[in-house]
């Protein structure tokens, strides 16, 4: 696949088939991310992943402690207010996909379920989670971000579905039940990684992006 391409087919899966995803593909993924770039070349971030019945049992728990109503206890402080556009845009996304997967305002049962299957990573057979040392400076996350989109991009290249959630990162402990993650490297976030099941419509809802003339600002040219 061609670079370009394997941006335009990078998106958000929110339904993936329970295919599994070899061992030496996750390697190979994970090889490629190595390219990244990061802050003299430091390579700050660890790669946690989960397969088999060890995902599964990560969903189930993340399912059952968010079904407590339990509240987020996150390693990495996590955004709780947008403003402006940016509220407009989250706003718009959220809405655009309960359009797709005809949820109504006022269907709370199926807009819980819809809750539900996020906190189960959509079904993905395999999680990955990023991890970085703690005390490193906010300015880290940038280099764990340069990781974490090549490792996806690199995914999409080779046919593969992800879905980058921060609620996978949640609840910390029930994760390092499952992974040896210790308590010096704190989880940064999750990825759903998997085969994308194209047979269903929000598979191909793609999120809007702002024109270029937007956000682009070019000065001496």
């Amino acid at each position: 696949m061609e670079f370009t391409q394997a941006i335009a087919a990078r998106h958000s899966c929110r339904n993936f088939l329970d295919t599994p995803v070899d061992a030496a593909t996750i390697s190979a993924l994970v090889e490629m991310a190595q390219h990244s770039p990061s802050w003299g070349n430091t390579q700050p971030w660890r790669v946690w992943v989960a397969g088999g019945e060890v995902a599964v049992s990560i969903r189930q728990g993340l399912v059952a402690r968010a079904a407590a109503g339990a509240p987020p206890v996150p390693d990495m402080p996590m955004p709780t207010v947008f403003e402006g556009e940016m509220k407009a845009r989250y706003v718009e996304v959220g809405r655009s996909v309960f359009a797709v997967l005809g949820i109504e305002r006022q269907d709370e049962e199926r807009r819980n379920a819809h809750r539900t299957n996020n906190c189960n990573a959509f079904g993905a057979p395999v999680l990955v989670y990023i991890t970085l040392p703690d005390g490193l400076t906010p300015y880290a996350m940038l280099d764990a971000g340069a990781f974490l989109s090549t490792f996806c991009l690199a995914a999409a290249d080779r046919g593969l579905a992800t879905c980058i959630q921060a609620t996978l990162a949640h609840y910390p402990d029930i994760i390092r039940q499952h992974l040896p993650i210790p308590p010096q490297e704190r989880i940064v976030v999750g990825v759903a990684l998997g085969h994308a099941d194209s047979a269903c419509d929000i598979n191909r809802f793609r999120s809007a992006r702002e024109p270029v003339e937007k956000i682009l600002t070019l000065t001496g040219f």
